[in-house]
């Protein structure tokens, strides 16, 4: 008696643990599925973050940027993915700072980098992206910059600096990533992956071979950051770029294998 009690116990308890984790899972799906609040945080005294949400495959992703102060206005790298939440960005700013945004550039022609150039260039921002996001933004029949750039360009502001930089294919094939020497940001944007992701993501434009390489001319070219600011997801980490290319050296694996 005492055996088959154990037993039905044991039953009982693992029924239990497939329902908490029915529910766990169910969670998760139901928190992609809703879209998150747009939201700023502060990484330095100049230099801040905001998360805004946007659809992918029927459910909800969180997109970051950033936006530096200067002495003339504010910088955005990368508008807000969700067109709710340009003129909050500016309303935010202004009402935060007391600063006007005064120039917008994309890292890559996908929609949640190129979403917000046209608005701000109705309001008398600067926007800025590569040659190359350009050429791709007429064929994918994305928004535009006003300004083109090489992939390499310094752009000195009010007494503020910030670098971009071509390292090669990778998530898409004009990725730039942003550096700011003076306070160590490194913006990788969506060539670098969150340490939280478990896979690459959304691959349509990748060049999975060429993406490790790629990380390594960012690595060689600006050291260790004091931050690494991935394009989606959880940003408080140093191993986003490591992680990255674990990942797509992971891909690359399973293909030969199959």
């Amino acid at each position: 008696m005492k055996s088959k009690y154990v037993i039905k116990q044991v039953v009982k308890c693992s029924l239990w643990m497939i329902c908490l984790g029915w529910l766990m899972t169910s969670t998760v799906n139901a928190q992609l599925a809703k879209k998150g609040e747009f939201k700023i945080q502060r990484v330095t005294d100049s230099v801040y973050l905001f998360t805004s949400y946007g659809e992918f495959n029927g459910r909800f992703y969180p997109a970051n940027g950033l936006f530096a102060l200067t002495n003339k206005g504010a910088i955005i790298v990368d508008g807000p993915w969700d067109p709710k939440d340009y003129q909050p960005l500016l309303d935010s700013i202004w009402l935060n700072h007391h600063q006007k945004v005064i120039l917008c550039l994309a890292t890559h022609f996908h929609g949640d980098r190129t979403g917000a150039l046209a608005y701000y260039r109705q309001k008398g921002i600067e926007t800025y992206s590569t040659k190359q996001t350009d050429s791709l933004s007429i064929i994918h029949h994305m928004n535009r910059a006003a300004h083109l750039m090489p992939g390499d360009t310094t752009f000195q502001v009010g007494g503020f600096r910030l670098e971009t930089y071509y390292p090669g294919p990778g998530h898409a094939p004009d990725n730039i990533v942003v550096w700011f020497p003076r306070e160590k940001i490194l913006y990788g944007g969506c060539l670098y992956k969150s340490i939280d992701d478990h896979d690459l993501g959304n691959l349509s434009d990748a060049n999975i071979s060429a993406w490790p390489k790629t990380i390594r001319r960012v690595q060689m070219r600006f050291g260790k950051p004091r931050y690494m600011i991935v394009g989606h997801g959880n940003w408080h980490s140093l191993h986003a770029d490591t992680h990255t290319i674990q990942l797509a050296q992971k891909y690359l694996k399973q293909k030969k294998t199959q």
